[in-house]
């Protein structure tokens, strides 16, 4: 199994704090689940036709995807991800 926590904006979305899914290969793959289980709000704002959105940023047992092998990220029972809206500041 997966544990996904989901903050902000997407939080709202979705209606939860955190779930648990079952575990999938690669972290591409778990978003499909995403989105088949939260709709098309979710896809469209977390999703840039098949590959993760530049407007979220995703952590895996707290690495950041783009630090490891993005949407090939692979994954394993047990894993920690979180899902955050892009922050932006200045």
């Amino acid at each position: 199994m997966i544990k996904v926590g989901f903050f902000a904006d997407i939080r709202t979305m979705v209606g939860t704090k955190e779930i648990t899914m079952p575990l999938r290969p690669t972290l591409g793959l778990l978003m499909e689940d995403l989105n088949a289980k939260f709709g098309k709000s979710f896809r469209d704002f977390c999703m840039d036709g098949d590959k993760i959105s530049k407007r979220v940023n995703i952590l895996v047992n707290g690495h950041h995807m783009l630090h490891l092998q993005k949407d090939d990220t692979p994954l394993k029972d047990g894993d920690d991800v979180r899902i955050f809206p892009l922050i932006g500041g200045g």
